[in-house]
Parts: structure tokens; C-alpha cells; sequence
């Protein structure tokens, strides 16, 4: 009996393991996830010692980080993942920052008239994941429970009235952070990266997707370790239930349903050191760098897998796809009153509104209850503890 009392508490520690994770953890964990590449290209004939002035500063810049550098002759280059990224004229030392997907890349300059090659070169390669803005901005990210980042537009009016919205969206999610499965204990914030901030900041907001000042505001929201959820916010898909959706969704269980991609967003380039590590291993209760934890998250999100993002969630009113897509269905928990339309957004959204009515069923694949879990996980354990009790009393007798 006493056997038997074991076997079920164990069973029940795993369902309770299971659950202890919010997306926001799951945002700290790196699960595999493919690095930025900076092909850094020389021309023949260059200088043994500049070969190796490069090769040592790009080590000592990018050790613990998520940017892997390659040093690489133009006839190295065409063998490899770095041919499509030669530079043209090639006369002197010249970068390319290569997205995580390999689909853009960005001019890293390393070279500057009047500066030493070993000041330029420091320099240029810092400024990959090394800027004021970015800097502060990340900082609150890992602190808090993620952050709303506002890159304005030229349109003054447009600005404010995303800076209004989206303090509306915090000031919302803030009043329910009470009710969410795991603590956190920061709430969300506003960040706003300002036009005349654009040009310092252009490799941070170029890993966001964000490459040129538009005419209105974007929105990027960045959560766990410096991750994206969702794609950039412009435009008309920029509103305050589709931002409200997002956010929301950092504070929700891991095993919510949603589609793996969303909680295992880009992150942008960054530096993740032991101090870092240990750091926030205190802050959020065990540690993101844990082989033993990187297995228990996996398994968990295998549960969804690929592709779960259409399950129905009440949290977030509609899959966030849907969201996203523009489609609305249900609502969200405890709606904020939303913004006064004028006459021309209400006729807007009249028309592209659908007319068709939604089924109160869908297709979308059943999600496991906490009984269906403990039967699937703990049967084959509960069968191995039966038969080691059973051949025990035989040998005993």
C-alpha cells in the first residue's frame, strides 16, 4: 500500500510540474534556436596581422552570445551560407549581420576614415547588440513582465495617440496580474524609441523587423530573453484589442495551446553571460540554462506541438491568428472600454468585418485534461510500480 501511495504522489508531482511554467518562462529558455551570423569578409591578400585582429575581436565580442562570426576570403565565401552576402567591391574589411532564418541581412561597417582599424573594428562589431536604447530597453524586458515598444512615426498625433493606447493596454492587463496561474511580479511597461533615437538604434530595431521610419508608430512586443511575440504592429493592424491579445498572452500557462512559434519568438542579438544566468535564475525560480529544465519545457510544448495555435482560448478571445489576421471572435476577460471610432474607422470596419457567423464548434484539435494527462504520463509508471510490488511479496514468500 504504501508502494502504491508513492506511485500516485509522483504522479501527481508531474501534472503539478507540468503546470508551473508561464509563456514568459518559456521566453528565458533557449530550446535550439538557430544564432545571427556576421560574415565578416577580407579581401585577398590581406595582411596576416589584420586576419587576426579581426578573428581575436570578433571572439572576445561575441563569446556568450547569440551571434556566431565567420572571418572568410571572397573564395572561401562561395562555398558556403555566406556566398549570397559577398559585398560587390570588396577593398577592405566588410560585415554583413545575417538574420537567424538567413532571409535579411544588415551592412555592419568596420572600417572608419581617421580611426584606427582596431578602434573601427571594436566599434562596429559592438554595435550589433550594443546601444543606449537597446541597452535600457532590454534591461526592463528581463525585469518586467515584458514591454510594449513603441518606435514612432512622422506623424506627431498618430504618436501620441499609440503612446495613449498602449498605456491603456498596460494599465488593463496590470489591474488582472493578480489572477494569473504563476506570479510576476513587474508589470508591463511602455517603451518608446524616438525618431531621432532611429539611427543609433538600427541594428536592434532591424532584428524586429523594423528597418525605416514610417509614416505612423510601430509596435514590437518583447518579452523573456529579449524575444519578440507576434509580428510588428502597424497600420490597421495596429489597435487595442489586437495589442491587448498579445501581451496578454505572456502571462498565460505554457500549456494555453498556442502555437510553440509565439512562445519561442527571435530573440534579438544579445549577450547571455553566467552573471546574467545566475541572475535570473534567483529572479524567476530555477534556472533557464538547466539541461534538466530545457527537457521538461520541451516535453511540455511537444503536448501542442507545431501548428496549435488554432485552439480556442478564452483568455485571449480567438486564436491569436486569428487576431492577427484581422478576424475577431468572443472577447477578451474584463474588456476595457474601447477607443471612440470616427465616422470613417466605423465605416471601415463595417466593411471589412465578416458577415458570415462562426459555429460555436470548430475543428480544432481536443486539448488534454488534467486526468487525460496523469492516465497518459503515469500508466506506464503505475504498471512498472504494480509489478515490482507483485515480484517483491513473490520473492518475499
Amino acid at each position: 500500500m504504501k508502494q502504491l501511495t508513492l506511485i500516485l504522489a509522483c504522479l501527481i508531482s508531474v501534472d503539478a510540474l507540468a503546470c508551473r511554467f508561464n509563456v514568459r518562462d518559456v521566453g528565458f529558455v533557449d530550446l535550439g534556436s538557430e544564432p545571427y551570423r556576421l560574415f565578416i569578409f577580407i579581401p585577398d591578400g590581406s595582411p596576416k596581422s589584420e586576419i587576426e585582429l579581426l578573428k581575436s575581436t570578433a571572439y572576445a565580442t561575441f563569446l556568450d552570445s547569440n551571434v556566431k562570426a565567420t572571418v572568410l576570403y571572397p573564395k572561401e565565401a562561395v562555398q558556403s551560407k555566406a556566398a549570397r552576402f559577398i559585398p560587390k567591391d570588396l577593398k577592405e574589411p566588410q560585415a554583413v549581420l545575417v538574420s537567424p532564418d538567413e532571409k535579411e541581412s544588415l551592412p555592419v561597417k568596420l572600417t572608419e576614415e581617421g580611426k584606427p582599424l582596431a578602434v573601427s573594428v571594436w566599434d562596429g562589431m559592438e554595435s550589433v547588440f550594443d546601444s543606449k536604447r537597446r541597452n535600457s530597453v532590454l534591461s526592463k524586458v528581463y525585469e518586467h513582465y515584458g514591454v510594449i515598444l513603441i518606435v514612432e512615426g512622422k506623424n506627431v498625433e498618430e504618436n501620441q495617440r499609440i503612446r495613449d493606447l498602449a498605456n491603456r493596454v498596460v494599465k488593463s492587463i496590470s489591474s488582472q496580474m493578480d489572477k494569473l496561474e504563476k506570479e510576476i511580479r513587474e508589470p508591463p511597461i511602455v517603451e518608446i524609441i524616438s525618431t531621432k533615437d532611429f539611427d543609433a538604434e538600427k541594428a536592434f530595431l532591424w532584428s524586429l523587423g523594423i528597418t525605416e521610419i514610417a509614416e505612423t508608430p510601430q509596435v514590437a512586443n518583447l518579452y523573456g530573453r529579449g524575444r519578440m511575440i507576434g509580428p510588428v504592429l502597424r497600420d490597421e493592424r495596429l489597435d487595442e484589442r489586437s495589442l491587448k491579445a498579445i501581451v496578454n498572452t505572456i502571462g498565460l500557462n505554457c500549456e494555453c495551446g498556442l502555437d510553440r512559434k509565439w512562445m519561442q519568438g527571435s530573440m534579438v542579438p544579445q549577450k547571455w553571460d553566467d552573471d546574467l544566468q545566475k541572475r535570473f535564475a534567483n529572479h524567476l525560480g530555477f534556472d533557464p540554462e538547466s539541461p534538466a529544465i530545457r527537457l521538461e519545457m520541451s516535453q511540455i510544448l511537444a503536448k501542442g506541438g507545431i501548428g496549435q495555435g488554432v485552439n480556442k482560448q478564452a483568455a485571449i478571445g480567438g486564436s491569436l491568428d486569428d487576431l492577427l489576421m484581422g478576424y475577431r471572435e468572443g472577447s477578451l476577460k474584463e474588456p476595457e472600454a474601447q477607443e471612440t471610432q470616427t465616422p470613417a474607422q466605423q465605416t471601415k470596419s463595417e466593411i471589412t468585418k465578416p458577415t458570415a457567423t462562426k459555429p460555436d464548434q470548430t475543428d480544432s484539435p481536443p486539448t488534454h485534461s488534467m486526468i487525460g494527462w496523469i492516465m497518459l504520463v503515469g500508466a506506464p509508471i503505475l504498471l512498472a510500480g504494480c509489478a515490482i510490488l507483485f515480484f517483491s511479496r513473490n520473492k518475499a514468500s
